[in-house]
């Protein structure tokens, strides 16, 4: 059963460089327009998502197992937001109150000046303006009907719900430390109560698991990405959808 989980992994993995280096060269065919606010925005989260994809492969090749949940959390959040943004552009709006509400709480912070780490940014001589301007800003947005979306509506707005429900919750209890990933991590029963690891042994199955939703994930988002700016390279990506399908026998 391992050895065949392992060779499951091999093809998988084998798929997932194949597919990354294939879409890192399509993405150099983009052509957007760099003053407006939707494709700067989408182009950038696919950057993310490719780059963030890429490190997947050396915590692999260095057996830092556990790291790979936390990263593909990154992924699939930044896909959520990608999917949202070019099926429904005002999207944007909600992803910019959510930018302005955090920066209104780190600049209020420094003008309280009692955080060392703000002593900076606490004496800047316009920092009164600007949280004047953003505050101005999101209650324009606020009165518009926009809001800040939290994780489950940003979901659930993609249509996935149901991967909110499980794959989230899973990769959130790596990149949290909750007690299931710690278990599961570092623990096994023994003899004589458990035995503790630390860098464990991998678990193939797990392994091809977590590659196999980072090449679904790295999919989905470069036929969002490519959809959206009318890209010549759907046939391409049509390829690489079959030859997943059929690594995954959905076909």
């Amino acid at each position: 059963m391992t050895e065949s989980f392992e060779n499951k992994l091999q093809a998988t993995e084998a798929y997932y460089r194949r597919s990354l280096d294939a879409l890192l060269y399509y993405a150099k065919t983009f052509i957007f327009d760099g003053t407006h606010p939707l494709h700067i925005s989408t182009v950038s989260l696919y950057g993310s998502i490719l780059e963030l994809c890429g490190s997947l492969i050396p915590l692999l090749e260095t057996e830092h197992f556990s790291t790979i949940p936390v990263v593909l959390r990154s992924i699939l959040e930044a896909y959520v937001d990608l999917e949202n943004l070019c099926k429904e552009p005002t999207y944007g709006y909600s992803l910019e109150i959510k930018y302005l509400t955090e920066n209104l709480k780190f600049l209020k912070e420094a003008r309280n000046g009692k955080n060392d780490y703000l002593g900076i940014i606490s004496e800047a001589p316009d920092l009164e303006e600007r949280i004047s301007l953003m505050e101005v800003e999101k209650n324009r947005l606020l009165t518009l009907g926009y809001k800040d979306l939290n994780k489950f509506e940003r979901f659930s707005k993609a249509g996935l719900e149901n991967e909110y429900k499980t794959v989230y919750n899973w990769l959130c209890c790596a990149s949290h430390n909750d007690y299931r990933a710690l278990r599961e991590r570092h623990l096994e029963p023994c003899e004589q109560g458990l035995t503790i690891y630390y860098f464990k042994e991998a678990d193939y199955q797990e392994l091809e698991t977590l590659f196999g939703t980072a090449s679904e994930l790295l999919l989905r988002a470069s036929f969002a990405i490519h959809t959206l700016l009318k890209s010549e390279k759907m046939t391409e990506l049509t390829h690489f959808r079959q030859e997943l399908d059929e690594l995954r026998g959905d076909v």
